[in-house]
């Protein structure tokens, strides 16, 4: 009683499909709205720009999740193990775990989370009454009139892959100069 649940290799393989697809149409739905001017940010500056955006934002929004699942992950351990093997990894933990930098880490990050997916969904989400291909009603409905399209690529593509990843590669993940732009913009603003 209380162990692992089994997991079933067929079970997982259709759940895996399933939702991959499920990713990929919500992308090219996305995509589709931008190209056809039919997002916020598309409409009002320009459809290039809103694709960029939406890019840039999703990319950065991967690097503060995947960033703050090491840096909590990486306070416990010595810095002096990876000084030489990780050296950018080295200066973000030399950063972030002196004194309560940590905790203004975590709460500059907050804010810039809400910044990033406030510029995600003005570059992603669908404008009113908006249509692409054809799509039978209730397809357009529960993609582009719940959200569903923009919290699949968020979730999914922004956020979960990336903090699983860090999770089990926390020096290799923190190694990166992002991450240490990140940790640079997040002290910032928690001054």
């Amino acid at each position: 009683m209380g162990g692992p649940i089994p997991k079933h290799p067929v079970l997982e393989a259709i759940k895996n499909v399933y939702s991959t697809i499920a990713v990929l149409f919500s992308c090219s739905l996305v995509g589709g709205l931008i190209v056809s001017e039919q997002t916020n940010m598309a409409k009002d500056i320009h459809p290039a720009f809103a694709a960029v955006l939406l890019i840039v934002a999703i990319s950065w929004l991967s690097v503060v999740e995947g960033g703050q699942a090491s840096l909590v992950g990486l306070a416990p351990v010595k810095r002096a193990l990876y000084k030489e093997s990780h050296p950018i990894a080295y200066k973000c933990t030399e950063i972030s775990h002196t004194g309560d930098n940590l905790n203004r880490y975590l709460l500059g990050r907050q804010f810039m989370v809400v910044f990033i997916v406030f510029c995600v969904n003005q570059s992603g989400n669908p404008i009113a009454n908006a249509s692409i291909w054809g799509l039978p009603s209730i397809l357009q409905s529960i993609f582009l009139g719940s959200g569903l399209a923009m919290i699949l690529i968020t979730t999914n593509i922004g956020q979960l892959n990336s903090q699983v990843n860090a999770s089990y590669c926390m020096l290799d993940y923190l190694n990166s100069y992002a991450n240490y732009f990140t940790i640079a913009v997040a002290r910032l603003i928690e001054v």
